[in-house]
């Protein structure tokens, strides 16, 4: 019996949902929580002993296993700790039987998707083997590192933010009236005027920046990396700054930013190969792929041939 398993149907193999931790209130003290004993081992099962029915069939260990060992490999662990994964493999595995019994696999147009989903398989199979196989040396890691200094700069950042109201509505009784665009771009260009002058970067975040978990610390902002998911426009000012300097204000949907970078760090070659390492390969992956792709363009020889699809016809409703 060939096993088959229908990508329409897969998620229904891991339809369960994990547990979500606890939700804990803010300021609660941190408590010392003694780690559980270690679960007893389980027992070992003997490969001819019966582990489950279905349908009236009784199943061994052996036979179990290698059913699990059909699936693809991303649901090999839930059938092995969910018994009603195994009922879908079952109710599944029927379906493919009845099909096969029809003859289903070899009339159209199950035959042709049939193929046409071995082919996207097998050329998959293809690009995986091919980058798995991919050398990649410590001497390509430092060429690479050297070439690409500026991905691997992070830069210690300050920052003063002033919101600014984006939807300037009158606001409702009992509601603090918040600044305008005008305001805040005019508030933000005189700070920075006075950082500039010499004021203490530090002292004027404390004292104006709306963002109170870095204001609190001088407005400290942490490390920033040209991979970090922060804006575009952040980054692009961050990394266009040198040690010491002070950008120009920076607009967001809801406010303006002043950010000054503190330091610049350049990781070290230990810390970031892996990184490298993984990148080089992608990269040689890509360049494989692509290379492919542009030799098996087609050049229309016969405009003819390729027919524009028609527009549907409305069709009059009775």
């Amino acid at each position: 019996m060939k096993f088959f398993v229908i990508p329409a149907l897969s998620a229904a193999l891991l339809s369960g949902q994990p547990p979500q931790p606890p939700k804990i209130a803010p300021g609660t003290p941190a408590q010392i929580v003694p780690a559980p004993p270690p679960a007893p081992a389980a027992p070992a099962i003997a490969p001819d002993s019966i582990v489950l029915e279905s349908a009236g069939k009784k199943y061994t260990a052996a036979e179990v296993d290698k059913l699990i060992e059909a699936l693809p490999t991303q649901y090999r662990q839930a059938a092995k700790t969910d018994p009603k994964v195994m009922s879908q493999v079952f109710w599944i595995t029927r379906l493919v039987e009845e099909a096969e019994k029809a003859g289903l696999d070899k009339k159209s147009p199950y035959k042709e998707q049939l193929e046409y989903n071995r082919m996207q398989l097998l050329a998959q199979a293809h690009l995986y083997v091919y980058g798995n196989n991919i050398n990649v040396t410590p001497e390509d890691q430092e060429q690479y590192y050297k070439a690409n200094s500026g991905k691997f700069k992070q830069s210690k950042v300050r920052v003063i933010y002033l919101t600014f109201n984006p939807a300037p509505d009158k606001p409702g009784a009992g509601e603090k009236k918040l600044r305008t665009e005008a305001e805040a771009k005019a508030k933000i260009e005189d700070l920075r005027k006075q950082i500039v002058a010499g004021a203490d970067f530090g002292k004027l975040a404390r004292e104006n920046s709306d963002d109170k978990t870095s204001a609190v610390k001088d407005g400290e902002f942490g490390i920033m990396k040209p991979s970090s998911t922060y804006p575009e426009p952040i980054k692009a000012a961050v990394f266009g700054l040198k040690q010491g300097e002070v950008s120009e204000p920076v607009r967001q949907p809801n406010g303006f930013y002043l950010i000054r970078v503190d330091e610049i760090i350049v990781q070290p070659l230990q810390e970031v190969a892996t990184e490298i390492y993984q990148q080089i390969k992608t990269e040689r992956l890509d360049d494989y792929n692509k290379k492919l792709q542009l030799q098996y363009q087609v050049k229309v020889e016969n405009p003819a041939y390729f027919s524009p699809p028609t527009a549907p016809q409305l069709q009059q409703v009775r």
